[in-house]
């Protein structure tokens, strides 16, 4: 395992083990039921107060980096990467990018991950998506709280281009997304109290994503216990909807690409 001790630094390395515990979780029970969502849960060892090792996930490149050698989006860039539309390299790599984009949709959709921006979304070698930096989750969120990401989950304009072909939300690969995400949230839902059980085990720790609002009570609500499957599909399905594009994920994404040089 490769490691950077330097990489939790002014970060709170704690923060990420939960979050990182929590997508872990996650990943075993799609794997138990037999769903296809990928998650990958990178190590973490904190070793003093703001200070700890963190895996470097392998063979992968974060989208600010791959800006750095191209002027084009993610699709532009899966086509150079992979092969053009249709060929069998860009097929399998898109089909990898859809089941990682749902497992981290349903994961971000219960931890509320914040900061989302390109240094912290990676790309491995065979096109899945993998968030990393849970410095901001449940009720935190960088400006002092001011929500600019509403969205329960990221999916900006260059990541719709890759999931959804038609620009519409009406092609296959949208609606084979969203399906995933059904399934991910229904099999979340049955794992609830395992899922909160593990969060309730860091409550008295001082981390900063307990210490606003009603974290645990939140998430509970997330996973809406009293709604029935169907109810649950519609939400989800609006989730995802919700977050198409959304003008506040731009808006975010503009502000980190002004104040901090990163690469839209």
């Amino acid at each position: 395992m490769e490691i950077d001790e330097d990489k939790c630094v002014g970060d709170n390395c704690r923060q990420d083990v939960l979050a990182v515990e929590v997508i872990a979780l996650l990943s075993d029970i799609f794997k138990a039921v037999g769903i296809n969502l990928y998650l990958y849960p990178y190590g973490v060892l904190p070793t003093g107060p703001e200070r700890g090792i963190i895996e470097v996930v392998p063979h992968t490149r974060s989208r600010s980096q791959m800006g750095e050698i191209t002027d084009g989006g993610l699709y532009e860039i899966f086509q150079q990467d992979y092969g053009p539309v249709g060929s069998p390299g860009f097929e399998a790599a898109h089909e990898n990018f859809i089941i990682s984009s749902a497992g981290y949709a349903v994961a971000s959709l219960l931890l509320q991950p914040k900061d989302r921006h390109n240094g912290n979304l990676l790309f491995d070698n065979v096109g899945r998506l993998v968030h990393i930096d849970f410095g901001f989750i449940l009720e935190t969120s960088p400006g002092g709280n001011m929500r600019f990401e509403s969205a329960h989950i990221k999916l900006s304009h260059e990541l719709t281009q890759l999931l959804d072909t038609s620009g519409v939300m009406m092609s296959d690969t949208w609606y084979q997304f969203v399906s995933l995400c059904v399934k991910g949230y229904f099999v979340a839902r049955r794992y609830m109290d395992g899922i909160i059980n593990m969060v309730l085990l860091m409550l008295d720790s001082g981390l900063p994503c307990f210490n606003r609002g009603d974290p645990i009570g939140d998430l509970r609500k997330r996973f809406h216990p009293e709604m029935s499957e169907r109810e649950a599909a519609n939400f989800m399905i609006h989730v995802c909807t919700d977050a198409y594009n959304k003008w506040t994920t731009a808006w975010y994404d503009l502000i980190q690409c002004l104040r901090q040089g990163i690469e839209k």
